[in-house]
């Protein structure tokens, strides 16, 4: 096995100095980092990570938490995470976990990570900002513009001749709910009556297919006038779609449907998916380096990222209302 020792006489360097490259924790000059980094290379050298967490008090392993592992969306934004956390040298495990259990993440952060994303949104992490590791979320100096995007989704059913837009919410009302609070801004910009029989809460806080599909058979059963379905994301708006056709309504000529996130998988639908795109490797990316620098008490960027309305096949002129 490779020593550190090794590392230093081949470098001629000193070992402390290896162990600065290493593990990225003092500044040294760029010709003494290349020669150390080839001698890394050319011997094959592993630091002991147990060894080197003793020593710094750090165990370069971070934790993404979400509330469901099989939604797309987030391993868009676990790629976008892990591509900054290679290049600074940490690891990062996904997990799936009910964050409303409070003594659930809080186990998590007993075994020994030195941060936390949460992938799901500030409405549901809030509590567990000032225990624990450092935590990051969107909403805490990385932020989603989601206005402009609902905005434009809004203008363009209206120019179709839409009026009554409906919304499948998610998450429940009582939690922060971005998305349907730009919705409800979108709507009144444009001069349109917000029924609020058209809205949908979210019941389990899960925003999967399954919820979209409960939400859009408890939207139906309504009996309301509506000839448009935003749902909270795109994986609500496949299992909207699904009881749609099932129960005999077509996309788009009796009703228009628009999700959110811009899934790559959305290129396998038929019709295919209005959707708005949110760049989910960028907030995974700017979630990441945000964490970094909390983690090592740096001063903390911000970054704002922007979305965009694509309008796709389950838009269309106003048809037969429902």
């Amino acid at each position: 096995m490779v020593t550190r020792k090794e590392v230093a006489e081949l470098a001629k360097v000193s070992e402390a100095t290896v162990s600065y490259v290493v593990n990225n924790t003092k500044n040294v000059t760029p010709e003494v980092r290349e020669r150390v980094l080839a001698a890394v290379h050319k011997l094959g050298y592993r630091p002991n990570m147990v060894a080197r967490s003793l020593v710094t008090k750090e165990t370069r392993h971070v934790a993404m938490l979400v509330d469901n592992l099989k939604n797309p969306y987030y391993c868009e934004i676990l790629e976008g995470a892990q591509s900054i956390a290679s290049e600074a040298g940490y690891i990062v495990s996904v997990l799936s976990i009910d964050v409303s259990n409070k003594e659930s993440v809080m186990e998590l952060a007993s075994r020994g990570v030195d941060g936390i994303i949460f992938a799901m949104g500030s409405e549901r992490v809030d509590k567990y900002l000032k225990i624990g590791p450092p935590c990051v979320y969107v909403g805490e100096n990385v932020y989603m513009n989601y206005q402009k995007a609902i905005d434009d989704m809004v203008g363009c059913l209206v120019e179709k001749g839409h009026r009554n837009i409906a919304m499948l919410c998610g998450i429940p009302l009582d939690q922060d709910n971005i998305r349907y609070q730009n919705f409800v801004e979108a709507v009144k910009n444009h001069g349109l009556h917000l029924n609020p029989k058209l809205i949908v809460d979210g019941s389990n806080g899960r925003t999967d297919e399954d919820e979209g599909a409960r939400a859009m058979t408890e939207l139906l059963s309504r009996k309301e006038e509506f000839t448009a379905v935003y749902a909270l994301n795109d994986l609500m708006a496949m299992g909207a779609m699904k009881v749609t056709r099932e129960t005999g309504i077509r996309i788009p000529e009796d009703v228009s449907i628009i999700g959110c996130d811009n899934l790559n998988i959305l290129r396998y639908l038929s019709p295919a998916l209005s959707t708005m795109d949110v760049e989910a490797f960028q907030v995974g990316r700017s979630l990441m380096q945000l964490l970094i620098e909390k983690i090592k008490g740096e001063p903390l960027s911000s970054n704002t990222i922007e979305t965009r309305f694509i309008c796709r096949e389950t838009v269309a002129e106003v048809g037969q209302i429902i």
